[in-house]
């Protein structure tokens, strides 16, 4: 056993010894991360620890580093030194790097934040789902992101704006007043994003719509359900400019440069420029940033003449940047480009060699191997985004890959031809006899067009790839959520890269621990799934408050409908546990705590979370005080029906109650939404708090409609209730969500007679109550609880 071990350690430390600028720059990087997560005073500590370890041995190595002291050294002598230098070099690579970026994490969360402020806005506003506007805006506080109710001014514009700051890196924009418009290379930047969407001529078909998104990120256009069939097959990133979009346009000049027979540093100054303005017209989102940095890095291991990039390359630019803004660190999307970059640099290429010596066709072989590499590298960050796994993902990716490139370089030359365009149109307004500048202004609108026409139809050829993959068996399969997703995640990454490129002995292991690790993943939420199985609607069992969770077998696993939220967090997350959820969209019925006090957890709990509430309680405090802890849409009334992109797919919500204008706005029971929800056919009436008096209202509308599956008893079962409103419903089944032994006497005989003959069960006896499509029971519940009947 010793001697294995000696023999493994001697394998590590040659291994090392050979790789010691690939381990040094991984130091660095991996030291910055932790520098940055957790900045602060022992950081720094820890840090200038490492620095003056490390300088100490390399001094101390140093003395004795003479030839003729190396000729007298024995072998011993020898090889602890050569442990020396190499542990004192990671020790100076991993403290230097940490200690630059962990005075910056903290310089940075010192910065000031202030109420009241002069602000540029750099980026184009985005509508969010909440019907809200995000935008970047730069002022003494640094970069942050800005979210308003309405419409910020364009980008470039200059503002004096009051800024109610909810994070770090997130605040909220109000008061806005325009001090200074956008200078000439702002407008000019705007000008190139509209005639980019008029070349591609938006609106024409769903390629069209994609287009913009393609070449400059700009996705608001692209609707909901191609940006779901995206998400399903992990496509998304195709509509947010990545390090691809960079090395193409950096690309398209290095190649047109080539003739010049300059060495390669001459070719990357054009490609430079080029990019730099591509990036400006692009806005100075994270993600594009990060991409650029990483591609220009990638671009210069490519280029120089040692010859293709390696890890310590991509180690390099992933402390780069981390040096620079050491904030990326907490950004998923940073982690998404770095792990498809390592995947790519250390996967893709032995994968093709793979498939070229099986008579693959280089070119299909590396349209193949590249976005495997890139799924593999990216799966364990992707279950975090969205707990699903699609088999369909490299299909998809390998079919639409082919497509990319030509829409995003056709995209590009129809931005460029506008761009000209417009030029000469600005240049041919104030000159007389300017007629030549107009017309060719009017050749190039039209090549712009020509050529924006045919990347939109290259463009359509994605959006089908998105929609025919994500309609296939098993497209959005269930995957564990947090750390336990990740891990089997990882696990299968690596079973399947050993499977694919590992010696003999450990294809086996690779394909073993991979075909484990996918059983795992697609097993576990069925097992662990709230009910055992697949359900439709859940009345949740919170004591004696409210919670309900809607979410079709047909959509995506991981987002849900929750109407209200009870008041113990424990128990709702005991409700959702094992679902899968990551995404919320949350209907509070009315603000009485037993309805909405667990609302901070179930926001926390996912990673996307949506309010919606009644319009006749907007202007409440407890409205106001929604606002600033959740993202929250437009509130609903009587007469509508909820948005579809705002709920999962295969839900519908009806508004029932009560009107905008309601007059019992101060008494919130009496203002509760009642919704009827309709999922997988199953019809749910959840009437909140209403009173008999509100539900009397209701007769005639419910009269005229189909009956309703189940009927959640208004107000917890309390004696104010109208049994004409039960009667005008028609259920088929009762559920009263109420607490064992309350104190109010719910639910009251009354409330039970109202249902008369139907079955009613009680969350107070028979836990949380979980309905299938076809109305059937599902879990212990159909065991152990016997319906209450009259």
């Amino acid at each position: 056993m010793r001697r294995r071990l000696r023999a493994a350690r001697t394998r590590g430390e040659e291994l090392l010894t050979a790789r010691i600028g690939t381990a040094r720059a991984l130091a660095a990087a991996a030291a910055t991360w932790v520098s940055v997560v957790a900045a602060g005073i022992p950081v720094l500590v820890a840090a200038l620890a490492c620095v003056l370890s490390g300088a100490a041995l390399l001094m101390r190595h140093s003395r004795t580093s003479g030839p003729a002291v190396q000729r007298r050294a024995g072998r011993a002598t020898r090889r602890r030194a050569s442990r020396a230098v190499m542990v004192g070099g990671l020790l100076c690579a991993a403290g230097l790097p940490a200690l630059l970026a962990g005075a910056h994490a903290l310089n940075r969360a010192e910065a000031p934040r202030p109420e009241e402020t002069v602000v540029r806005i750099v980026a184009d506003a985005q509508e969010t789902e909440s019907g809200r506007w995000r935008t970047i805006g730069v002022g003494e506080f640094g970069r942050s992101t800005l979210v308003a109710d309405t419409p910020p001014p364009e980008a470039g514009s200059v503002v004096r704006a009051t800024l109610d700051w909810w994070g770090e890196d997130i605040a909220g924009i109000d008061d806005v007043q325009v001090v200074g418009v956008p200078a000439a290379q702002w407008q000019v930047r705007s000008a190139l994003r509209t005639g980019l969407r008029d070349a591609a001529g938006v609106g024409a078909h769903p390629g069209a719509d994609l287009l913009p998104g393609l070449v400059i990120g700009d996705v608001a256009h692209v609707d909901a359900e191609l940006t779901d069939a995206m998400r399903t097959v992990s496509l998304t990133h195709l509509t947010a400019v990545s390090g691809s979009n960079i090395l193409i346009v950096a690309g398209v000049v290095v190649f047109l440069c080539a003739r010049l027979r300059s060495p390669w540093w001459v070719r990357i100054l054009p490609a430079a420029a080029v990019t730099a303005g591509y990036v400006f017209v692009v806005g100075p989102e994270p993600s594009v940033m990060r991409a650029t940095a990483m591609a220009a890095l990638v671009a210069v291991g490519l280029l120089r003449p040692a010859g293709t990039p390696t890890l310590a390359v991509l180690s390099s630019a992933v402390t780069v940047l981390l040096l620079v803004r050491p904030h990326l660190a907490t950004e998923i999307g940073f982690g998404l480009s770095v792990c498809a970059t390592a995947a790519i640099v250390m996967l893709a290429p032995p994968l093709t060699r793979a498939l070229t010596d099986r008579r693959v066709p280089r070119l299909i072989a590396v349209a193949i191997a590249v976005p495997t590499a890139a799924q593999l590298g990216c799966t364990p960050l992707l279950v975090v985004m969205d707990p699903r796994m699609s088999p369909w993902a490299v299909l998809a990716n390998v079919a639409a890959a082919p497509a990319v490139a030509p829409a995003t370089v056709l995209g590009l030359a129809g931005l460029a031809g506008e761009g000209v365009a417009t030029g000469l149109t600005i240049l041919a307004e104030p000159a007389a006899g300017s007629g030549s500048r107009a017309g060719a202004a009017v050749v190039f609108h039209i090549v712009a067009r020509s050529v924006g026409a045919m990347g939109a139809a290259a463009a359509w050829w994605i959006t089908v790839v998105a929609r025919v993959c994500a309609v296939l068996p098993g497209a959005g399969l269930g995957w564990p959520a947090g750390a336990a997703g990740v891990a089997v995640a990882v696990g299968l990454a690596v079973g399947v890269a050993c499977a694919l490129l590992g010696r003999r002995s450990l294809r086996g292991v690779g394909a073993v621990t991979a075909s484990a690790c996918l059983v795992a993943g697609l097993a576990a939420p069925v097992l662990t799934a709230t009910g055992r199985g697949s359900w439709s609607a859940i009345v949740c069992d919170v004591g004696q408050g409210s919670a309900a969770l809607f979410r079709s077998r047909d959509g995506p696993r991981d987002h849900a409908l929750l109407v209200d939220t009870g008041d113990d967090p424990a128990k709702l997350a005991s409700c959702m546990e094992g679902a899968g959820i990551s995404r919320l969209t949350i209907a509070l019925s009315h603000f009485d705590s037993d309805h909405v006090a667990a609302l901070p957890e179930a926001v926390a709990s996912v990673d996307e979370a949506l309010v919606i509430h009644p319009l006749a309680l907007d202007g409440t405090a407890d409205a106001a005080r929604t606002r600033q802890s959740a993202t929250v849409a437009p509130p609903v009334s009587a007469g509508q029906e909820i948005p579809s992109d705002l709920l999962p797919t295969g839900v519908t919500v009806d508004v029932l109650w009560p009107p905008p204008d309601a007059r019992s706005a101060d008494d919130g029971n009496a203002a509760s939404l009642v919704l009827l929800v309709t999922v997988d056919g199953l019809r749910v009436l959840l009437p909140g708090d209403v009173g008999e008096a509100q539900q009397l209202r209701l007769v005639a509308d419910l009269a005229h409609r189909e009956p309703i599956d189940v009927l959640v008893a208004p107000h917890h079962g309390s004696a104010d209730t109208s049994p004409a409103f039960f009667r005008a419903a028609r259920p088929r089944v009762g559920v009263v969500s109420v607490g064992a032994d309350n104190t109010y006497g719910h639910p009251t005989a009354r409330a039970l007679d109202a249902y008369g003959s139907v079955p009613v069960l009680r969350t107070d006896r028979c836990g949380s109550v979980s309905f299938s499509a076809e109305l059937t029971l599902l879990g212990d519940v159909a065991e152990t609880c016997v319906p209450h009947g009259r």
